[in-house]
């Protein structure tokens, strides 16, 4: 019966390190899904997008926090954009970053040329955004010589907080998870006492 209960308090305690060490791992599925859960969902254009933006690590590790339209702090940026909608995967689009002030343009700060997207998914890479301010990702088409905006991303860079991120504070999962390791640590711990408090 002892050998069997030694059994259990291990597995128990293994378990408990795989919860703690959960949220971490749960962490940089998330960063890597991006927001296809809804919450970064860009309307009100020709179609629909979902975006993403990333922080870029410092050394090897991946990106973990991802934003919406709000980018906390200045640097390099990955970003991504999901196209919602069949329709939009058919179309060559042109895809800049600007940054909003400079002029009536604007600065531009990126410029992908014209391309289909079939599977939807359109990677921008390392965007530099070096200064605080108003910056806009747009996707357009060229119709009769000109280009014709399509959809337009808002985005603010600088001003901290990061509405849409999973980096910014624990997310249910996260203490769900918290919530069941505790128990079963608590749990651990009043055994162990019981048992050792036996005569």
């Amino acid at each position: 019966m002892n050998r069997v209960s030694g059994w259990a308090e291990r597995l128990g305690w293994a378990v408990l390190i795989m919860l703690m060490t959960l949220p971490a791992h749960a962490q940089l599925m998330l960063a890597h899904e991006g927001h296809h859960s809804g919450d970064c969902v860009i309307k009100g254009g020709a179609f629909s997008v979902n975006f993403s933006a990333y922080e870029k690590p410092k050394g090897e590790i991946p990106p973990m926090h991802a934003f919406c339209q709000q980018i906390p702090a200045t640097g390099i940026i990955l970003m991504s954009v999901d196209l919602n909608e069949p329709e939009s995967r058919k179309l060559p689009l042109a895809v800049r970053v600007v940054m909003e002030g400079h002029g009536p343009n604007g600065h531009e700060v990126l410029s992908l040329p014209p391309k289909v997207y079939p599977s939807g998914s359109i990677s921008l890479g390392e965007v530099n955004m070096a200064d605080l301010g108003q910056y806009v990702v747009l996707l357009e088409t060229e119709e009769a010589g000109t280009m014709k905006e399509k959809v337009r991303i808002p985005l603010t860079v600088g001003e901290g907080g990061g509405h849409g991120s999973h980096g910014s504070g624990p997310g249910l999962m996260e203490a769900a998870v918290f919530l069941i390791a505790a128990g079963l640590g608590a749990f651990l711990w009043l055994r162990r006492r019981k048992s050792s408090a036996k005569p």
